[in-house]
């Protein structure tokens, strides 16, 4: 017997085949009618094109969040959202009432810190719930990357941290900036990506550092020191030619990531390179300044090509 589930889904700046995040007109946003049928036995062992939507580099709708700043998370309570909160970030999910007559909010409140099993990291990612919706016996729940971007997924698929567990993560600064850089996509895409630049972008973080890698989805990144010498080593979970970057670390258990998201615009021809790393420790304000200098040397590197 299949369950028939017919929603349309609106999320900032979204397109499948690419990015969510990338699009000609960065001011209009976009709806996807999305219809999903599945036998119910399997819904929640398949990847569906519905509750396994992935956005993780949504870096301008939905940045990352310090979990000390969790209530400060907008989100709608107690009903089912406006299309317009579907479009300004407050929510991810837009239910047509007459499409959808049965759907209806969870009486639950919201934002929620949760972990989600990511197909990209390979990892348990913290996630932040902000919708929860039931509809034809189903439900569904939206959320935002603790490390930018967002998501979406079956209830049964997320697992709701406790308080002890928020307590003990404490902090989760990420730096988060971007940067207009009079150069082409494909430039800067070459610059962060070249082992000619290398070294160059290295030394903003320490003398004698470089990152090696192919810059392929899978490939890992090796953070060295002159002459070769391997610090540590990361894992690239995503990666779109031109346009997204991810690097996952994993240290002791300890999840780290960088995102770079680079998006031009052709009326003004220039590109904008966004930024998404962490969570930092006590080391914060220091990694504010090594990345914007990292973000200054490759606006002036591309600039110059």
């Amino acid at each position: 017997m299949f369950n028939k589930l017919i929603i349309s889904l609106f999320i900032i700046n979204f397109i499948w085949f690419s990015s969510c995040d990338q699009k000609n007109d960065p001011i209009n946003k976009i709806e996807t009618s999305i219809k999903v049928e599945q036998p119910l036995k399997l819904k929640y062992k398949t990847q569906h094109s519905y509750g396994g939507s992935s956005c993780p580099d949504n870096l301008r709708g939905f940045p990352p969040v310090d979990i000390q700043e969790l209530d400060k998370v907008p989100v709608v309570q107690g009903r089912l959202p406006t299309e317009e909160e579907t479009r300004n970030g407050t929510s991810l999910m837009y239910f047509d009432p007459i499409k959808s007559p049965s759907a209806r909010s969870l009486d639950m409140k919201l934002p929620k810190l949760a972990r989600y099993y990511s197909d990209y990291t390979k990892k348990n990612e913290l996630v932040i719930v902000i919708q929860v919706v039931e509809v034809e016996n189903d439900t569904v729940v939206g959320f935002r990357y603790l490390n930018g971007g967002n998501g979406s997924a079956w209830f049964s698929e997320v697992t709701f941290s406790s308080e002890e567990e928020i307590n003990k993560l404490g902090a989760t600064p990420f730096v988060s900036n971007n940067l207009e850089i009079n150069a082409s996509k494909e430039i800067i895409w070459e610059v962060i990506t070249s082992p000619t630049y290398a070294k160059v972008l290295g030394e903003m973080f320490d003398a004698n550092a470089y990152l090696e890698s192919d810059w392929e989805n899978g490939s890992k990144v090796y953070f060295k020191y002159e002459p070769g010498n391997v610090v540590t080593t990361g894992v690239i979970t995503a990666s779109w030619k031109n346009l997204y970057i991810q690097v996952d670390y994993n240290f002791d258990g300890y999840h780290y990531a960088e995102k770079f998201l680079i998006l031009e615009n052709k009326n003004t021809n220039t590109t904008q390179l966004h930024i998404a790393c962490g969570p930092y420790g006590e080391d914060f304000e220091d990694q504010i300044i090594v990345w914007n200098n990292w973000l200054q040397k490759v606006k002036e590197l591309s600039e110059k090509k």
